[in-house]
């Protein structure tokens, strides 16, 4: 009998394996948080206006682009640490898929 991936011995109890497998049977239900969303989520948490923070969050924003851009890996806790995975042009478009490591704490909490 050929073994895959779900036949693991274990891998049910795998709290990682359970979330893996969500992702890969449903990709068409993402949530997109969109600028406006993100600005005011960190004005919420900051205590200060959107338009306050509109500024710097963009700037940040920008430097992020850049650095990914670039093929920079990002160590930025909370968020974690990222790395360009592949880059490649399509159509006029730069695609870049990156690999984002957080640890447990991290995750747990921001989906609680």
């Amino acid at each position: 009998m050929a073994r895959n991936g779900h036949d693991k011995p274990g891998a049910e109890g795998n709290p990682q394996s359970r979330r893996r497998t969500r992702i890969e049977e449903d990709p068409g239900t993402a949530r997109v948080l969109q600028k406006r969303q993100f600005l005011n989520a960190v004005a919420l948490r900051s205590g200060l206006r959107p338009a306050q923070i509109k500024e710097v969050v963009e700037a940040t924003l920008a430097e992020l682009g850049d650095a990914i851009a670039s093929g920079q890996t990002l160590a930025l806790p909370p968020l974690g640490r990222a790395r360009v995975n592949r880059q490649k042009d399509v159509s006029g478009s730069e695609v870049i898929v990156l690999r984002l490591r957080r640890r447990a704490s991290d995750t747990e909490e921001s989906e609680g």
